[in-house]
């Protein structure tokens, strides 16, 4: 008997000890199951603000990429303006070059004249067409003074004012009047 009591002692000592060590095992199944849990929910946060940054981190480099480009293509757009500018002009002044070499120029020349008030003053013009305007004015003072197209000026001796009939002043008053209202910008 005394080793039946001793047999339930023990058989009770082992149920009482699988239960503990069941509800230990339960209890570590549980705690494992929370911090797995919790590193999951730490580990998606983290993912979740690393995604993030990323995807700022991409969207900032792909407005500075566009803006970029942006840039560059205006400052593309700006030189071929700057270029096409130039190259009108420059067609420009040389035809008014070339139509100073022409009998047309003569006539302008003669028109111009004849619209000055000749009063004791002096014709201002380049060296190239001193021959032409003294061939139809007489008694006028003619000095030289370069003109890089043509043309002539008059200063009025009596009425203190001055008749511009220079090429290269009404190109230059062109030009300016073309870069301010031609509305060819960018």
């Amino acid at each position: 008997m005394e080793n039946e009591v001793i047999k339930n002692i023990k058989d009770d000592i082992t149920d009482q000890a699988e239960l503990v060590i069941g509800q230990i095992e339960y209890e570590i199944s549980r705690l494992h199951d929370d911090e797995v849990a919790h590193f999951k929910e730490g580990l998606k946060k983290e993912q979740d603000t690393y995604l993030e940054k990323e995807l700022n981190d991409l969207e900032v480099f792909s407005v500075t990429e566009a803006s970029r480009q942006k840039m560059d293509t205006k400052r593309k757009l700006l030189s071929l303006r700057e270029y096409l500018v130039e190259e009108l002009f420059k067609s420009v002044e040389d035809k008014l070059i070339a139509f100073t070499k022409t009998e047309d120029y003569k006539d302008y020349i003669k028109e111009k004249l004849a619209l000055v008030p000749f009063d004791g003053g002096v014709i201002y013009c380049d060296e190239k067409d001193v021959d032409l305007i003294r061939a139809n004015v007489k008694d006028v003072k003619i000095e030289k003074r370069y003109f890089k197209i043509g043309g002539f000026t008059y200063i009025s001796k009596s009425q203190d004012s001055e008749y511009d009939y220079s090429l290269d002043t009404s190109f230059k008053t062109q030009t300016e009047w073309f870069i301010s209202h031609s509305g060819f910008t960018i």
